[in-house]
């Protein structure tokens, strides 16, 4: 089987699906293209490249100090 043959066999399957069927394929892939996306920006971006204990601990630190700079409000 060459490739070409492998693109047909695709075509006509895409062919004898209900429109139904087709949203939801074209839904799934969408969905599969928006998470592979956000895990690409995700791990572009250079703050979310630490070692996942070290980034857990330093964000338990920073909210820490945030509460304790937070003015307190009366009840």
């Amino acid at each position: 089987m060459t490739q070409q043959n492998g693109v047909v066999l695709v075509l006509e399957l895409f062919q004898q699906l209900s429109d139904d069927q087709t949203a939801l394929l074209g839904c799934g892939a969408a969905m599969l293209g928006a998470m592979f996306m956000l895990t690409l920006s995700f791990h572009a971006n250079p703050r979310n490249r630490k070692s996942l204990p070290e980034a857990s601990t330093n964000g338990q630190q920073e909210s820490e100090n945030l509460d304790e700079n937070r003015p307190r409000r009366a009840a």
